[in-house]
């Protein structure tokens, strides 16, 4: 109401000299003379507008008849044009003559005539014309309609002005809008732990459990209008179309919590994978992306649903912890592959993470004594001034295997040849590997790594092994030896190095540890690794545990548990690393959030859980990752007060959607 008032009383409306000609009016009351000098100015400077106005029309009403066009041709009477054709002022936008379908096309130019562009159409600017376009980007909706809009620059006397035709485009954007609410969608649905729920069951048992799930999907899709299908005894196949698809994605596809509620005698809980492909140009292609999502699923842990488009995933659920399930199948599989790999190469460089720690510096050693046992040539890429793993390297250097083992990234560069593998171990981002670089450059690349698989994973692989229910990297690197290379090959070091990757991440045994992990310390223990040796790499300076009190004085409670501590200083990584394990130990804490400062511009988060709270998810909303109880993100040039900012609205944005999670559940 307010903007319409201030539309009418602007100076050239009828109201505006309306307004004036009331308050001459009423200079009667006080002075008859004054009162008719006063009406007579406002009719006069009335009548100058009207004329003036009327003058202004008319030559652009010439300019409208007499524009020339290339080979001085004379352009048809645009007044005549069906095309709804408006002149504006450049600067202003102020309308200052329109054709009549613009007229009619609007309803209001004939009433107001100093309306502006903006009044009609919010959304309009000039910027296009400007720039030397002829069209406007995108659709310009107006009124209830919606118009491709065209336009040029012309010079008159009156100053710039801008010429624009007005294209009706509703119905299409209508059915284009129609069409891709209509487009199919592809999902693939996979039970997470079918061995382990049928396991040791009754045949009764596994028809009621296999009976259970049917149902639930069946209820879960049955107002959706889609088609779904069971293709194989663990996986489900529907297609939906893109509108019932954002219903069931604004619910964050209860599905997956209501499968949680069946579980197998032994307790084991039913969980759902589900893969869904989107926006291809075709039914295969869709169908592509949804082998994608699923594979991005079940490597992030499973319990999860995963959206593929053609440009990004989206990612649902994934709250639930890991579950032990792997077989030695792949391990050895992989083993081989591996082997004929490096067989086949003519040198191999094996690359960890930035900053590197003890379960990367450890899975790299391992593969170090599988490529020697097959005499090829191996380095390990590190950068030596930022690493958590110095005492561990220094010990692997006394070693005469290991002499000039190491080396640095642009080492690596001038090295490497069109033969030469790459294993990445414990990363699967190619913005966290060791050199970037040098991972593009080389054309052989093998992926061995324990965390939740990224958006932006490293594509393309020869050989993958990514197993998110492993403890480690380590842990995964000490199974595939043993398909490469004889126990007795292995050195004492390199055992030691192996075992304290696990230590590392498991936190001492205490965290994330399974059935395998036990065998693959065991087989490593039989390999000479002793583990007060070990022990020993884990002890901290001095002014480690002062740096590391620091950080935990400044703790504060988040709510639900998750503690969130931030110091301005730079400290040493593994202060910081220990400062969130013993956060940890707080009675009540779920998770431990600590940010420091690296390098002058930067800051890292270091995260760590034990409980519901995945701070992997919780590191993603950072641009970061990791796993369900271990996770990290580096902010890039920002400050302490910035970085405070930006987590604590990460932890109440994760803690919000986990509480969404559980009302849904009820």
């Amino acid at each position: 109401m307010k903007k319409k008032i201030q539309t009418a009383l602007r100076p050239g409306r009828a109201a505006f000299y309306v307004l004036f000609l009331l308050f001459a009016a009423c200079g009667l009351y006080f002075s008859k003379p004054y009162g008719f000098i006063g009406m007579a100015i406002v009719i006069i400077l009335r009548m100058v507008a009207i004329r003036s106005d009327a003058e202004r029309r008319q030559r652009v009403y010439d300019l409208m008849e007499n524009i020339e066009i290339e080979g001085g041709e004379v352009r048809p009477a645009v007044t005549k044009s069906p095309l709804p054709t408006v002149v504006a002022l450049a600067t202003t936008g102020q309308i200052i003559w329109a054709n009549e379908a613009f007229a009619d096309m609007t309803g209001h130019f004939a009433h107001a005539p100093h309306m502006r562009l903006t009044e009609l159409a919010p959304t309009f600017e000039t910027r296009w014309l400007i720039e030397g376009k002829t069209a406007f980007p995108g659709e310009l909706r107006m009124g209830r309609g919606i118009y491709h809009v065209f336009g040029s620059m012309i010079q008159s006397g009156a100053g710039q002005m801008m010429m624009l035709h007005f294209i009706d485009c509703t119905e299409f954007v209508h059915l284009r809008d129609d069409s891709e609410t209509r487009r199919p969608a592809i999902a693939v649905i996979a039970i997470d732990n079918y061995e382990e729920l049928v396991k040791n069951t009754t045949d009764s048992e596994k028809s009621n459990i296999l009976a259970g799930i049917d149902r639930r999907l069946s209820s879960w899709v049955k107002d959706s209008s889609a088609v779904m299908r069971k293709y194989d005894r663990d996986k489900y196949i529907f297609i939906i179309e893109n509108a019932e698809l954002d219903k069931l994605a604004a619910k964050k596809f209860s599905v997956l919590q209501e499968v949680r509620d069946i579980q197998n005698h032994e307790g084991v809980v039913a969980t759902l994978s589900i893969g869904i492909g989107r926006d291809g140009e075709t039914l295969a292609e869709s169908y592509k992306y949804a082998g994608l999502a699923i594979d991005m699923a079940l490597s992030r842990g499973g319990d999860q649903a995963v959206i593929k488009n053609r440009y990004s995933f989206e990612f649902f659920g994934g709250l639930s912890e890991e579950v032990e399930k792997r077989t030695k199948v792949k391990s050895r599989v992989v083993a081989n592959a591996l082997s004929q790999l490096i067989r086949d190469s003519s040198q191999v460089l094996v690359m960890g993470h930035k900053n590197s720690d003890m379960d990367a510096i450890g899975a790299a050693a391992g593969m170090v004594c599988a490529a020697r046992v097959k005499n090829k040539p191996v380095h390990i890429v590190v950068d030596r001034e930022h690493t958590m793993a110095s005492d561990l390297i220094e010990r692997l250097e006394t070693q005469s295997e290991y002499k000039g083992v190491f080396v640095s990234a642009e080492d690596a560069m001038i090295m490497c040849d069109f033969n030469t593998l790459l294993i990445v171990v414990d990363v699967n981002r190619p913005a966290y590997v060791e050199s970037e670089s040098l991972l593009q450059s080389i054309n052989k690349v093998a992926v061995i790594d324990h965390h939740r698989r990224a958006a932006d994973y490293i594509e393309n692989a020869v050989v993958s092994l990514h197993e998110p229910y492993a403890s480690s990297a380590s842990e995964l690197v000490s199974e595939l030896l043993q398909y490469l290379v004889p126990t007795s090959s292995i050195l004492t070091a390199e055992a030691e190095a192996m075992l304290s990757g696990i230590y590392l991440d498991t936190k001492g045994f205490s965290t994330r540890t399974g059935v395998r992990t036990f065998e693959a310390a065991a087989y490593l223990r039989r390999a000479g690794a002793e583990a007060s040796d070990v022990k020993r790499l884990f002890q901290s300076s001095f002014d480690q545990y002062m740096e590391r009190q620091k950080i935990i004085s400044s703790a504060r409670n988040c709510g639900q548990g998750v503690i969130f501590a931030i110091t301005g200083e730079q400290v040493d990584r593994i202060a910081a690393a220990q400062a969130a394990d013993e956060l940890l130990s707080i009675i009540g804490t779920t998770a431990s959030v600590v940010a420091f400062r690296s390098g002058e511009h930067d800051m890292a988060v270091s995260a760590r859980a034990a409980g519901q709270v995945n701070v992997q998810l919780l590191m993603e909303r950072l641009g970061g990752g990791g796993n369900h109880s271990a996770a990290g993100a580096q902010l890039r040039n920002t400050t302490p007060e910035e970085a405070d900012r930006l987590i604590t609205e990460a932890i109440c944005g994760y803690l919000e959607d986990q509480c969404a999670e559980k009302q849904n559940e009820h």
